[in-house]
């Protein structure tokens, strides 16, 4: 999870092609379904130049870029039946934070209105949710909080996890919430969902090390985890107003590129599950 990670959008620059999350879906409605015997490379949207910067990447075989000349490759050859079916994005943006003026909600909400076209993000907290206790749980069963959650998540396509940094580490309160999601059904509720993670930090290094300290957990809760870019908020009392909005624009630009790939990887997710079904 690297800042200098090349994004679908930077992919997009390179080819001198517009970038903006908008751009980017027109660019992809209009040129699909790309056929299964064309490569991408020999594609006639193509100048000269772009053709040949796809080429030689491909033959270079340089990680930073084939991954998203792969990832553009399968994006353009959906069928239009793909396309349509499940045209609404549902997201729930998890913030990890209880705090009233909490920058990691802020920035949940900031996603919630920067969100593409065709991707809806709700916004939920872990609010009433207690601390997991086997006697509670054994006692009591789950509690109404984690079932109110649970449900949430189901009901979206992909979950965003927006992840403060405590000490270095993963916030001990959104552990807590996901340990009893788990305990709620953990199969349902994680097992092949498309996640992402991001968080905002006062620190100089955001939550490098947070989102990081995530991965053996999420690996165990066996989601499909979004790698395709980064949001790493640092000074995070500088990105944000008074009132919680979201002002740093550089910021607000890689969040954006952030959930335009996102929304198309969860479109992707969404494809192969409808394929195999």
């Amino acid at each position: 999870m690297s800042d200098n990670f090349f994004r679908f959008h930077d992919l997009f620059a390179q080819l001198g092609l517009p970038n903006s999350p908008e751009a980017i879906a027109a660019f992809l409605n209009q040129h699909r379904p790309l056929p299964n015997d064309t490569l991408l490379a020999d594609a006639p949207f193509w100048d000269e130049a772009q053709a040949q910067f796809i080429r030689e990447k491909k033959l270079q075989d340089a990680p930073e870029w084939t991954q998203l000349i792969d990832q553009l490759s399968e994006a353009l050859r959906e069928t239009p039946d793909i396309r349509n079916a499940g045209s609404t994005c549902r997201v729930l943006a998890l913030s990890g934070s209880l705090r009233h003026a909490s920058f990691n909600t802020a920035l949940a909400r900031a996603a919630q209105s920067l969100a593409p076209q065709g991707m809806d993000i709700e916004v939920a907290t872990l609010h009433g949710i207690p601390l997991y206790d086997g006697d509670t749980e054994a006692g009591e069963g789950i509690p109404a909080a984690v079932q109110q959650l649970k449900a949430q998540i189901l009901n979206a396509d992909a979950l965003l996890m927006v992840t403060p940094e405590y000490n270095n580490g993963v916030p001990g309160v959104f552990k807590n919430g996901i340990d009893w999601l788990s305990r709620a059904d953990m199969k349902a509720i994680f097992a092949k969902r498309p996640t992402g993670i991001i968080g905002a930090s006062m620190s100089g290094f955001g939550t490098v090390s947070s989102q990081a300290a995530w991965l053996p957990t999420l690996k165990l809760l066996g989601v499909t985890l979004y790698s395709g870019g980064s949001v790493l908020v640092s000074r995070a009392q500088n990105a944000f107003n008074a009132e919680g909005a979201l002002t740093d624009e550089a910021t607000r630009k890689n969040l954006g590129a952030y959930l335009s790939g996102f929304h198309e990887f969860v479109r992707l997710s969404k494809a192969a599950k409808s394929s195999a079904q």
